[in-house]
């Protein structure tokens, strides 16, 4: 960072620090068993407020608030909650302390997300959760709020609306399922992914590693992730307006009403728009007047690459009835218009070509504990998607990054004059039943059901056709799962599972050897098991280790065997990929004279892959295409540290690095020659990166219940291979060079958090930021967001 960004920051810190303090108050105590121990980890926060406190060694705890009416509540697993409402004056010093009894309690039966969070790390997978509550006032989406997540890299194509993929401890796409409230979003479409929902939809976000519990009923062999809204059951109205560079517009709304009898509405809905106009950074350019490229250094602004999505979610229904804990049906509509400024690199451009998608996806929830019979829980859901596509691609032009053109005899700028529409048709349904034996064995049986299909139907005229266009494409597969749960104290925790799956697909196969492709529309199935083990040991309150083991399959997914009818080509001869997976790893919660906590969380992974499916690149069309590569074997380390000061301040990192390396000795199966490419790191993949970040807290600054926040964030990916690391000399090596980027967000919230501005410059230094086999990211932006929060509790508080 270069001096002029630092002045501005000592300058503002030196500020807030200056200015006069406002009275506040003070709360401290302990939380004791009734046999009078001590219980230390145990959360103590203020309701809908972001001040909370974690007991230390001794049940000690201390909070530091603005005077005025809250409810003080705490929470710790396995002890009953306890909630007191206290009234807070100025400067006042108040003891308060806790006497627990000890219950047993699961997952699902805890809505407050930090406790949730704190369940979630403590069991016995590879699991990460991040608390999205204080990102709200960010214009962040879902996509990069995991990118703070240690093991977990963001791969995206371009600015707002571009194609996303997640890269999880090295595996990317499919390999890693996405799930929201553990509902498969796979076939969600377009017009509602991981790079355009705002981050406020979101209470928390679980990153499983590797292992997958089969409650997700997964086939994902490089981990899950699960986006869990906000399941409380009250009252409120969230607002937010962003605007920013490259006319990026963002404005969102979240509503919930609950009556007392349980009626509840639950509406998202939001809205992304951007010119993505920013500038790129290209070597060659197409001479117009030659047709030919020139080298060069050119700079220049994308021309054709607005996106526009809008989505609304909704759900109706009912909660804590005596027939449902939660029964919701649903609705999902979105719809976007996007323009496609580029193929899969940078050297093909376009500057007509569209496409645009409607998504109708209908939903329904039931969930019950104590079903018919004590500690017997029933969980279904459901939905159903329809997806409607359209691509344009029919101007007789060949573009140049200027936005010239030069005509050309045959329309189509991909090279396939394209006027088209498919329909995909996506179901899913999972229903989960567990029963808890006693305190020490409970058992849980878990079945996913999934559906893909195709219809594709074009004006372009019968003869440009091919006899695949006509076939029949779908997919249905339906994973399994049954664990058995053994809790031999409350410091020993082992989880047996296993998991069957069945795959069924229909469509056009090229049968021919040699030569030109010859379809034929075929069906095919495959089917098998697989298991595993993870456990979990504490040491102590404060030290946690962990390892788990698994022998996982993942099925390929619709868009890998069909192709997406844009940039992704078709391959329907794809086998299952399998993988041995095993984690080790431990962290430390420690809590030091009631102020300071440091959290640490160490992860170390081994996987070896049969049957990778890996993308290649088709460098004449632009398009990309899936293909059964071998042996890849990943072996790596992942490091999470964080450091919390009151609640004034926090540090954190993140750090990944990994050695993932094609392990297919062979060129073949036939073939006794040694493939150059052995043993070489898998190219297009980063293998080291990890960010830093520091938050400081002003409280009630310019009047009581205000708070201000500056956030920094220090980014790096280190340099990594585009293509195999044997090919081309050392000067020659086709790589992208260390990235290093900062962002900074300065958030003021007025009135305990109703009243919210925040102003963002991402990152502020410029650097050229590039993804995917080398696609270029936004250089510097700015934002501002206003965002305005009602809660029913919070108000009458």
């Amino acid at each position: 960072m270069t001096i002029r960004y630092l002045i501005p920051l000592l300058v503002l810190f030196s500020f807030t620090s200056s200015i006069a303090q406002t009275d506040t108050a003070f709360i401290y105590g302990k939380v004791l068993t009734n046999d009078k121990e001590a219980v230390p980890g145990a959360y103590v926060f203020l309701e809908n407020t972001a001040i909370k406190s974690i007991t230390n060694d001794l049940g000690e705890f201390q909070l530091e608030a603005s005077p005025g009416e809250y409810n003080l509540v705490c929470q710790t697993i396995g002890y009953e909650t306890k909630i007191q409402s206290v009234h807070l004056k100025s400067e006042q010093k108040i003891e308060i302390s806790f006497s627990v009894n000890e219950k047993e309690e699961v997952l699902n039966d805890i809505v407050i997300s930090g406790n949730a969070i704190k369940q979630v790390q403590e069991s016995p997978y590879n699991v990460v959760a991040l608390d999205a509550k204080d990102l709200h006032n960010s214009t962040m989406d879902l996509g990069g709020m995991l990118n703070r997540a240690s093991g977990v890299k963001i791969r995206s194509s371009g600015g707002v609306g571009s194609n996303l993929s997640i890269s999880l401890n090295g595996f990317t796409g499919s390999r890693v399922k996405v799930f929201m409230n553990g509902v498969p979003m796979e076939g969600f479409g377009s017009a509602f992914q991981l790079n355009n929902i705002p981050v406020s939809v979101a209470n928390r976000i679980e990153v499983y590693k590797g292992v997958v519990p089969i409650e997700f009923g997964s086939d994902a062999i490089g981990g899950a992730i699960n986006i869990v809204t906000n399941q409380e059951s009250n009252t409120f109205l969230d607002l937010s307006y962003s605007f920013g560079s490259f006319n990026t517009h963002k404005p969102s709304v979240s509503a919930g009403y609950t009556s007392k009898n349980g009626f509840s509405v639950q509406l998202n809905a939001f809205l992304n728009y951007s010119d993505n106009c920013y500038k790129v950074h290209l070597d060659k350019m197409l001479d117009i007047e030659t047709g030919s490229y020139k080298r060069g250094d050119y700079t220049v602004k994308r021309f054709h690459d607005s996106y526009f999505n809008r989505t609304i979610m909704t759900q109706v229904g009912f909660v804590e009835k005596p027939w449902a804990d939660r029964f919701f049906i649903g609705l999902t509509a979105g719809e976007l218009d996007a323009d496609i400024q580029n193929a899969s690199t940078m050297e093909i451009v376009y500057g007509q070509r569209t496409r645009s998608a409607k998504t109708i996806l209908p939903s329904i929830e039931y969930y019950k504990r104590d079903l018919f019979i004590d500690n017997l829980t029933f969980r279904l859901t459901g939905n159903l998607n329809f997806n409607v596509n359209h691509n344009i691609d029919t101007a007789a032009r060949l573009y140049n990054w200027y936005g010239d053109y030069l005509p050309i005899k045959t329309r189509g700028e991909s090279g396939t004059n394209t006027l088209s529409e498919y329909t995909n048709q996506n179901f899913s349904s999972t229903a989960n039943t567990s029963y808890r034996i006693n305190k020490h064995h409970s058992i849980s049986l878990n079945d996913v059901i999934t559906g893909y299909s195709r219809k594709v139907s074009s004006d372009v005229p019968v003869e440009d056709l091919t006899a695949a266009d006509t076939m029949r494409r779908a997919a249905i597969k339906n994973v399994l799962g049954l664990s058995y749960v053994y809790r031999y104290n409350e410091n020993w925790n082992v989880n047996i599972f296993g998991k069957h799956y069945h795959q069924y697909i229909v469509g056009p196969m090229d049968t021919a050897s040699t030569g030109d492709p010859k379809y034929e529309e075929q069906a095919r199935s495959f089917q098998t098991t697989g298991y595993g083990i993870a456990l979990t040991h504490f040491l102590n309150k404060e030290i946690q280790l962990k390892a788990s083991l698994e022998r996982a399959y993942r099925l390929p997914s619709g868009r890998q065997l069909f192709g997406d009818e844009l940039l992704t080509s078709a391959n329907t001869d794809l086998k299952p990929e399998n993988s041995t997976n095993v984690n080790i790893g431990g962290s430390i919660n420690q809590v030091f004279s009631r102020f300071h906590t440091i959290y640490i969380d160490l992860g170390a992974y081994y996987r070896f892959n049969k049957d990778f499916i890996r993308q290649v690149q088709n460098a004449r069309y632009g398009t990309i295409s899936n293909v059964n590569f071998g042996q890849v074997r990943n072996i790596g380390v992942d490091l999470e540290a964080r450091y919390y000061y009151k609640n004034t301040l926090t540090l954190g990192s993140t750090l990944t690095y990994m050695d993932m390396r094609n392990r297919e000795k062979l060129r073949s199966a036939n073939s006794s020659v040694v493939d150059a490419t052995y043993n070489n790191r898998m190219p297009n993949i980063p293998y080291f990166y990890g960010s830093t970040d520091a938050t400081y807290y002003k409280h009630n600054l310019f009047g009581i219940g205000n708070v201000l926040s500056i956030n920094y964030t220090f980014n790096f990916v280190g340099e990594f291979y585009l293509l195999w690391e044997s090919q081309g000399t050392p000067n020659t090596k086709a790589t992208l060079p260390r990235q290093l980027y900062h962002d900074l967000i300065i958030n003021y919230s007025l009135k305990n958090g109703k009243y919210n501005i925040s102003l963002e410059a991402l990152n502020f230094t410029n650097a050229q930021l590039y993804d995917n086999w080398s696609m270029q990211k936004p250089g510097r932006s700015f934002n501002v967001k206003v965002r305005y929060y009602w809660n029913k509790t919070l108000n009458n508080n």
